[in-house]
Parts: C-alpha cells; structure tokens; sequence
C-alpha cells in the first residue's frame, strides 16, 4: 500500500498533467469557434441556410481554378454563423471574374432592430455612388421588388476580375482584383457608402498574382520550354493564345494574336523569371485568356506590412505598409495598391488613373475568394435547357465561394433574438441582368433578366421576387445568451470550474476508501 507522501506526490504530478490537457482543451476549442477567413466553410461551425434547385444559366465553371473559374456563376449553397459581434457568411459557388456581381441585401428590422427598409429599389431615394464604375447598384437595379415581408436595410455587392490602372497611359497596369461596395439604405439618400477595399489573391491570402506573358505553361517560369513552345507555333498569323506561344496579346488592344519576333523579344527579356523568388516590384501579371491562367503557380510574394489573411487592402494600407507617398502613387509597392489611393486632385483632378478612394475603417470587412469550385448545378445541359426541373446535382457538398465578415453594428446592431434576412442573387456587370441563382428557395425559372421576363430593359423594373413562389432569402438568429458565443465562458474560468470539479472527485474517492 502506497504512503500518504507518495499519493500526495502522485496526485500534484497528476493535477499539472491534468490542467494542461484542459486548458489546451478548452483553449483550442474557443479559437476554432471564429472562422478562417479562406473562401471555404469546411470546418469552420457554419450553418447551412439554403440549397440551390436551380440550374445556372450563367454558364458554368470548369477549370478548378481559385480565381479563373473558366466561365460561369452560381449560388449552390449558403453558409452564416454570428460570433463575437460579427456576422459570418459563405456564399458557396462561383462568380466569373468578369464583374459579374454578387449582390446582397439585409433586412434587419424584422424585430424592430431597425425601422424602415424598402422592399422595393428606388434609386432616386437611395444613396449614389455605390460601386460607381459599374453604373450605380441601385441605379443599375432600380425597381426590384423584394418578397413579400423583406424591406432591404443594407446593401453589399463584390465581384472580381482584371482590373487596369493608369488605362491607356505608358504606365497601364492590368492585374487581378477582388473589389467589395456597402451602402446604408435606411437614410434615404444620405445613407453612408463605403468602398472598403480589395485583395490580389485567391483564398483571402495576403499576397499578389505576379508572373509574365512569357509565361506560355502558366507554371510560374521562363525556360528553355517556353522557347520549344515559340519555336514550334512561330508564324502563326491568328488564334494564338499564351500557351501558343503568343506573349503580346492580342484582340482587345489591335495586337494581332499571331507568334512572331515580338513574342520571343518578351520571352528573352523574361528568361529566368520565377515567381518563387520574384519581388513585389517585378513583372506585373497581365492575363491574355482566363481558361489559361493558372492562379495557383502564379502565387507570387507576400505584401509587406503582416497583412493578415483576409484582411483588405485600403487607402491606409497604400499609405503606410504598401509604400505609397502620397496619391500620386509615387513609392507603391506594388504599384497595385494604387488603386486603392484617393483622386490625385493636384496631378490627376479627371482620375485618370482609376483611383478607388478605399477605406475599410468604418466596415472592418474580412473577405476571401475561393472560385474553384466546378461542382454543384450546371449550365442546364442536365435538362435541355428546362430551368424549370430541378437539379438532380449533389449542390450541399459545395463549400467553397466568397466568404465574408463584417460587424453587426454595420447592419443596424440587432440583438439577440433578432432576425436578419439576407437576399443574395448573381446579377449582371452593371447590376441590370438579374441571373436565376438566388439564396433561398430557388426561382426553378431562367434568367430572370431586367424585367423579370429575361428581356433586357436595362435596369430590374418589374422584376418581383414576391411573384415568383417561395422566399428568395435566407434567415438567421442572432444567438442569444445562452446559444452561439455568448454561451462560452472564458477559457480560465472554464479550466477553473473544470480543475475543481476533478479535484472534488479525487478529494471524495480518498475519503472513502
């Protein structure tokens, strides 16, 4: 039989074990309830809202690519958790990286949070501004009508694509862009409007696209194959893309897309290049064809400054870590980050430039991309075109999309109880050409179009979600003191009571032996 010093020895030997295995335990279980900002819900606590039944009629993606989906848009499922004051969303599928645009509209009065609300778009009583460049949001889906029961209060849109800065000047910069828009619709046309910011990667990832035309197997150097590839396809006079051989381009800007001494000049200039050692200042990426690009060889090097994942970047990033002097541009690094810079009033009053003026201060957005998703529901192909019959495609098992986060307080601070409705649809490059792929029930009809009939009219008049059956939005709860975050105590006092507790048990089993 043991002595009492040795039980005693054993005991203190077990409880450090003990609290270390529990803390660890309650530690790790309180950090994997905030989500990875990466563009995928998978493991990440979401609940799922809603499932697609509809086949997308615009076009389907195909390559696999994060950022180059090789074509197509659609909606395949819904994901949103509310933790610590934020709300979380994945909107999972793809958006094709040619400004098509990922709508979203919240309604979070359905508890008095927030009074007012329209449940139809009016652009004349709505903010202007709102993602300017592509027409004005509102101004682009003027007349939509919500369902019955959902008065919009906040608005946000995203899209991607090849963005150009300083266009058609010598110092023309063409590169890829995530870009997100916010407006505040409760205060007429006074409502605050925020261009919060941009990412140059896929998956959220602090980093840039950075490669050369040269290019031409989008593996992410210039070799000796890059030449057999020149050599072989040398003389072409029309149809050559990259992997051709054809580094200048061509179509868009009256180069024609053959293979001649002008594609070997850029190949030789570029010989050697690696985009694994590549800096920031070196050979910005220009795509030719977004079936070629390869987003994931083309992973170039990381922004300076510790820009989390996730994480946008604004004018107050351009300004400070990313290098920029003033906006101007002068000192970017990279030169994309110019983008984000107000109007250069002084050098540039009619911006030229195609500054963005961007300030993610007020939003605190988080946003990831992920686009590589060729699962989920086709291009109706499944039924002839019949958008009517619903997808026999597995659309749950896709996780993948734009994920999202912003405060609570960014849409009228609802409480807990309240419930947020969230309409999210896939519209056109001008936000005039509503497609079939929206959250919620599903429209089970084709393009819905500008006017609700897929006849373009230029903007959504006529176009009722009311009209069509079912709710074309999704719903959460905010969770209240006893369910979601609120019900987590802090990981010391859980330790504490969890300590406690094992050494009562070990206190009565001495005692009644």
């Amino acid at each position: 039989m043991r002595n009492e010093g040795e039980m005693k020895m054993n005991f203190k030997k077990w409880f450090a074990v003990a609290a270390v295995a529990y803390l660890t335990a309650t530690t790790s279980g309180t950090a994997l309830a905030v989500p990875t900002i990466d563009g995928n819900a998978s493991g990440d606590g979401y609940a799922s809202l809603s499932t697609q039944n509809t086949n997308t009629h615009f076009g389907d993606a195909s390559t696999g690519d994060a950022i180059n989906g090789g074509g197509g848009s659609e909606i395949d499922q819904v994901f949103a958790k509310i933790e610590g004051g934020r709300l979380y969303m994945v909107i999972a599928g793809n958006l094709q990286s040619n400004f098509n645009k990922l709508d979203i509209y919240f309604d979070s009065d359905s508890n008095a949070a927030v009074p007012g609300g329209v449940n139809q778009v009016v652009a004349a009583n709505l903010p202007a501004g709102v993602d300017p460049y592509s027409g004005g949001a509102f101004e682009g889906s003027n007349g939509l009508i919500f369902d019955a029961g959902f008065t919009a209060d906040y608005f946000m849109t995203f899209n991607h694509g090849f963005e150009k800065l300083r266009e058609g000047l010598p110092s023309e910069l063409q590169f890829y862009a995530s870009t997100a828009h916010y407006a505040d619709m409760t205060q007429g046309t006074s409502g605050a409007v925020i261009a919060p910011g941009m990412q140059l990667a896929q998956r959220g990832l602090p980093q840039v696209l950075r490669g050369t035309t040269a290019d031409f197997d989008t593996d992410g150097d210039v070799d000796g194959g890059e030449f057999l590839t020149w050599q072989r396809n040398f003389g072409t006079t029309s149809g050559a893309n990259r992997s051709d051989g054809n580094a200048d381009g061509g179509d868009d800007n009256g180069t024609p897309r053959d293979v001649d001494g002008d594609d070997f000049n850029i190949w030789a200039s570029t010989f050697g290049f690696n985009v694994a050692n590549a800096s920031l200042s070196d050979f910005p990426f220009a795509p030719q064809s977004a079936d070629e690009d390869n987003s994931e060889a083309l992973l170039g090097p990381t922004l300076n400054g510790g820009l989390p994942q996730g994480f946008v970047i604004d004018k107050n990033y351009a300004l400070g870590a990313g290098g920029c002097t003033d906006n101007s541009g002068t000192g970017c690094l990279p030169k994309e980050v110019e983008f984000a810079l107000e109007i250069d009033t002084i050098n540039d009053p009619g911006n030229t430039y195609k500054h963005r003026n961007m300030d993610n201060s007020a939003l605190q957005l988080e946003m990831a991309w992920d686009n590589s998703n060729i699962a989920g529901v086709d291009n109706g192909d499944e039924h002839a075109g019949d958008f009517t019959t619903p997808t026999t495609f597995n659309t749950s098992a896709v996780t993948t999309g734009i994920e999202f986060s912003i405060p609570l307080s960014m849409i009228g601070s609802p409480s807990a109880g309240d419930t947020i409705k969230i309409t999210a649809f896939i519209n056109g490059d001008k936000h005039s050409y509503a497609s079939n792929q929206f959250a919620g029930d599903g429209v089970l009809l084709g393009n819905l179009g500008g006017d609700g009939s897929g006849a373009f009219t230029g903007d959504l008049t006529g176009l009722d979600l009311g009209l069509i059956p079912g709710n074309q939005f999704v719903s959460i709860v905010v969770p209240g003191p006893l369910s979601g975050s609120a019900a987590v105590p802090e990981p010391g006092s859980l330790a504490l009571v969890g300590l406690g507790a094992m050494a009562c048990g070990l206190v009565r089993r001495r005692r009644i032996r």
